[in-house]
């Protein structure tokens, strides 16, 4: 008992030490840090410092043009490092020449004449500025490729320039060009499309330049849109794929605000309008490429609406090129049944527009055709592979055909059919060859239309035959192409 007393008596004092330590412990801390902080040097508040290695700069591989070796890398001939981590194409945004020449600009003057003659549309020609023109300030100081900015700038302005001879419609661009630093990029630093802020600054110059139109004024302009951020858009750039591709390792994404414009107070409905075919449809039409189709998120489409104040039905289509959406379009119920009182064509400059052949199938399509027209020869022919002849001028009465006054009209019974070389073959001997092709994500209905060639040497040359060659992979079974040739109408 005695040692039990012992150690008790001895146990008491040492817990209410323990507890008064526990007690006075957090002012001592505070103590030690105190006297810690005084006897350091004292430091300015300031960021913490990282070292960061720059990325990235283009390989050796990607200056060869060789080095391009699929369709897809042959779109990006050839990259060029830029400032601040910027890349171009050489072949297209470093271009020097622009528009074009004087036989395309003949028919592209009567392609708008046509539309305007035929269903009373204007042509807006929106010849967007190429990344080059935009961004002076981020080129290369010493360029692997030749190129002129001060050149370049006024080939462009005399392309817009003819097109405004030859009557189009057609807004300036002039002043983004060599503008210099902004908050926010015309074009991202490493894909060939441009920003939605881009986009908003190039719908502000188109709707400035249709709002002194007289067809605008006559038009109901009184809806109201707002448009308000939806997110953010990651962008991974197409030349810094490209660059990947070719190199091995790539840049960082970039990220840029996500637009959206809807009707003020409710949902637009000219999507829907369209989509159901309804015989109201806006008055606006937008046909285009990537920077104008609804999906690619730079809302070109959605600014123009607000600062039109009208719906716009917008049928651009992503990786259509200049022609896919334009093609499409003028096939359509809703061209047909409902053509609209301006027609917006929106088309990246490295785009020169002077195919002959383009024009020799949209300008009849105008006009649709032969469906409208009286048809001096027709024949319904199974096709297969290799080549066949569909329509003869012969084996009765020959009909005095010449060149330059008809046309023909291709319908195939698998409406995939998207690719086809025509020859028309003429009385004495000569022959002249059409490449007719849809874009892959052109949809279509199996059907071609094109204008027999025209010029002094070829309108009074007279038809004989023509032939279709179609690849093996082409054909179906039971595949069979309706043929038909009649004069074009307006002559």
């Amino acid at each position: 008992m005695k040692r039990m007393t012992r150690y008790t008596t001895i146990e008491r004092p040492v817990s209410r030490v323990r507890r008064l330590v526990a007690q006075l412990w957090p002012l001592w801390l505070l103590l030690l840090v105190t006297l810690v902080g005084w006897a350091q040097p004292a430091r300015s508040a300031e960021a913490p410092q990282y070292d960061v290695k720059r990325c990235c700069n283009l390989c050796p591989r990607a200056a060869n043009r060789a080095s391009y070796v699929t369709s897809y890398q042959k779109n990006f001939t050839t990259l060029v490092q830029g400032k601040d981590g910027w890349l171009f194409r050489s072949d297209a945004e470093l271009s020097e020449q622009f528009g074009p020449d004087q036989e395309g600009l003949k028919y592209l003057q009567a392609f708008a004449r046509k539309l305007r003659a035929t269903t009373g549309t204007r042509l807006v020609m929106v010849f967007q500025p190429t990344k080059g023109l935009v961004h002076p300030d981020k080129l290369p100081t010493v360029s692997p490729v030749q190129y002129s900015w001060s050149f370049a700038r006024s080939q462009y302005a005399d392309a817009l320039e003819n097109f405004r001879r030859i009557g189009l419609v057609t807004p300036n661009f002039l002043p983004l060009l060599g503008e210099g630093p902004r908050e926010h990029a015309f074009y991202f630093k490493r894909d060939h499309h441009w920003t939605p802020y881009g986009a908003r600054r190039a719908a502000r110059i188109v709707a400035d330049r249709i709002k002194q139109m007289p067809v605008y004024d006559r038009m109901d302009h009184d809806k109201q849109f707002v448009t308000r951020r939806s997110g953010l858009i990651r962008k991974v750039g197409s030349l810094q794929d490209a660059a990947k591709q070719l190199c091995g390792y790539s840049w960082p994404n970039q990220y840029v605000n996500e637009f959206r414009t809807e009707v003020k107070g409710g949902d637009d409905g000219a999507g829907e309008s369209a989509l159901f075919g309804n015989t109201a449809l806006p008055p606006i039409t937008l046909v285009g490429t990537s920077f104008s189709h609804g999906a690619t998120d730079y809302n070109f489409a959605g600014w123009l609406q607000e600062y039109l104040g009208t719906d716009i039905l917008n049928v651009a289509i992503a990786g259509g090129s200049y022609d896919g959406s334009m093609f499409e379009y003028l096939q359509s119920d809703n061209f047909r049944k409902s053509p609209p009182k301006i027609l917006i064509w929106e088309v990246p400059a490295y785009h020169n527009l002077d195919s002959v052949e383009f024009y020799r199938q949209v300008i009849p399509l105008v006009t649709n055709g032969c469906a409208d027209s009286k048809v001096l020869l027709e024949k319904t022919t199974a096709v297969g592979p290799g080549t066949t002849e569909v329509l003869y001028n012969g084996g009765g009465q020959f009909l005095e055909m010449p060149s330059g006054q008809y046309l023909i009209d291709l319908q195939f019974s698998d409406p995939g059919i998207k690719e086809a070389d025509a020859f028309v073959w003429y009385v004495f001997g000569r022959k002249d060859r059409m490449d007719l092709e849809y874009g892959k994500r052109v949809k279509s209905s199996g059907r071609f239309v094109f204008d027999l060639r025209e010029g002094r040497d070829w309108s009074d040359e007279r038809f004989m035959s023509l032939d279709l060659k179609l690849k093996p992979e082409q054909v179906t079974d039971g595949l069979t192409v309706t043929a038909r040739i009649c004069r074009r109408q307006g002559l």
